[in-house]
């Protein structure tokens, strides 16, 4: 005897086998975006209002929010990375001693800020440390808590020379 499958069961594994086909078809595709877009060396963003739209740059949503873009540099920089780790742990010691980690990148910066800082594409040295814990204020001076315990700096040195550019904390 054979025995038959109701017709809802076959038609309700139809719609899962489609359904499941279309998940693992956006899952494939979004693998194939995920290793494209780590090969360009770039993170994907969306276009925003007011924010360059060159896919030669690179947006840090604080940098960004101070008004700072920065790009992919096409010639090398006459200092090299350790020296830039070695002159900006120099110029900033207590953020270099205390810093959870530190990172540095080879970058054109673009900023135009207040006191006349005006930098356009120009070659620098973008030191990042981050989770530098900020000191408690005194309770007695000032009880309002801290939103957060800490913060990062982000440093920028002249690629050619070395000098300090910018500091930024956020």
């Amino acid at each position: 005897m054979s025995k038959q499958r109701p017709k809802q069961s076959v038609q309700s594994r139809r719609v899962s086998g489609i359904v499941g086909t279309m998940l693992l078809a956006i899952a494939a595709i979004w693998l194939v975006w995920l290793v494209l877009q780590g090969h360009a060396g770039t993170t994907f963003s969306w276009p925003v209002p007011g924010r360059p739209s060159s896919s030669s740059a690179l947006q840090i949503p604080p940098l960004f929010a101070e008004g700072i873009t920065l790009g992919h540099p096409s010639q090398p920089a006459a200092l090299n990375q350790q020296q830039a780790l070695l002159i900006a742990n120099q110029v900033e010691p207590d953020a270099a001693a205390n810093a959870g980690s530190s990172h540095a990148a080879y970058v054109l910066l673009t900023y135009t800020g207040p006191g006349g800082a005006n930098f356009n594409n120009t070659p620098a040295w973008m030191i990042f440390y981050q989770g530098i814990p900020l000191e408690p204020a005194d309770a007695a001076v000032d009880p309002t808590p801290f939103p957060q315990s800490h913060h990062d700096l982000y440093v920028f040195l002249d690629a050619n020379t070395g000098k300090e550019l910018l500091a930024i904390w956020v």
